[in-house]
């Protein structure tokens, strides 16, 4: 049986954060880091989080949804705490910084700052193809998408029950649907990163594969030398497989023995760097590290330009991992100002339930 709490998990969230923003930063000051395969494969990092979503939501809830104890408007509500609060804040943010600095005289895509598309952000549907591009706080499709999942977690629910005796299959089926949606958007010349705007097709098989792994998890039980063996080899193929610069198709699957490993491997033990508090903290605010990012990309490299211009060499390299410090430094700030607060009240008012609900343990999102 899982621990509720399954540390290892959280640490993941900080990690596959990273991997993101290093995509994310790859082409500032021409240092051509997305040369490496690893970096350029980045933006895979947003597939890792909606698996383990999927994974930690059914942790949680499967159990009540099998019990018939699923209350879906605390669901939801619990969910949007999770998520809204930053993302309002962070959306403001990107539009402050766009209207200080057309102010200032900087230079914004008209088409990324469209505010014709704000109310579909604000109603977090700009990943269901309601925008006609990926605008303001560019991250905030894969919440989107998330929202989306969050809608639909009674049909994953009732997908992996029916698999309850053979949990093999929903596994099966859910790599049979990513595989099916890769050549779907492949075959129409959209390669993996450009499906955002469309990004709840994208978490689908994700947050199912997650969901259908839980379920895996709650009839087999790993010994920890293979838990932990399958782990290190999934990792070796990530690094491997991305700077070679193999298909995503080759590289996805991985992620799901990653998760699967790490979280059987925490049925046995709770050691392990994986579980060291300071990981597991930064875990806990990889998702506010996610969603300030690009505010914090936009206000240092344009202050960087103004103030040192031109920068190269070794001085560059300093100041691309500065742009690093400093999201950590923000998002920091905003997940004990905004993000847990915020959390907290949200869920001590839930209108859909009579008792206010304790907040489940590190539950991931993007």
């Amino acid at each position: 049986m899982y621990p509720n709490d399954i540390r290892p998990l959280t640490s993941l969230r900080i990690v596959a954060a990273v991997w993101v923003l290093a995509y994310h930063f790859r082409d500032h000051l021409g240092l051509d880091v997305d040369r490496l395969g690893l970096i350029a494969k980045g933006y895979l990092g947003v597939d890792l989080f909606f698996i383990l979503s999927g994974f930690i939501l059914s942790h949680v809830y499967l159990g009540r949804f099998e019990a018939k104890q699923f209350n879906y408007g605390s669901f939801l509500w619990a969910r949007l705490s999770r998520i809204y609060p930053v993302h309002l804040v962070t959306l403001a943010a990107t539009i402050a910084i766009w209207l200080v600095g057309m102010k200032m005289g900087a230079t914004f895509d008209p088409v990324a700052f469209d505010p014709a598309v704000l109310p579909q952000h604000l109603l977090l549907i700009h990943a269901w193809g309601t925008t006609p591009f990926v605008q303001w706080n560019f991250p905030s499709w894969s919440i989107s998408a998330e929202w989306f999942a969050y809608l639909a977690f009674p049909a994953a629910a009732v997908l992996v029950l029916a698999f309850r005796r053979a949990a093999w299959a929903a596994v099966v089926v859910a790599l049979g649907v990513f595989a099916l949606m890769f050549w779907a958007v492949e075959s129409h010349g959209l390669p993996l990163p450009e499906v955002t705007r469309l990004g709840f097709i994208r978490i689908i098989p994700a947050f199912l594969l997650g969901a259908a792994l839980y379920q895996l998890g709650r009839t087999v039980s790993l010994p920890r030398w293979l838990a932990l063996g399958g782990a290190g080899a999934a990792v070796g193929w990530i690094v491997i497989a991305a700077s070679l610069g193999l298909s995503d198709a080759a590289i996805w699957p991985a992620f799901g023995l990653l998760i699967f490993s790490l979280a059987e491997a925490s049925k046995t033990s709770s050691r392990g760097i994986m579980s060291a508090a300071w990981l597991v903290y930064l875990g806990e605010v990889s998702y506010s590290v996610y969603m300030t990012h690009l505010p914090v990309d936009i206000a240092y490299f344009h202050t960087l330009d103004r103030l040192a211009p031109g920068v190269t060499g070794a001085a560059a390299w300093v100041a691309w991992v500065g742009v690093f410090v400093a999201t950590l430094l923000v998002s920091m700030a905003t997940y004990h100002l905004v993000e847990r607060p915020a959390r907290n009240w949200m869920r001590a008012n839930d209108p859909f339930s009579r008792k206010p609900q304790s907040e489940p343990p590190h539950e991931p999102v993007i």
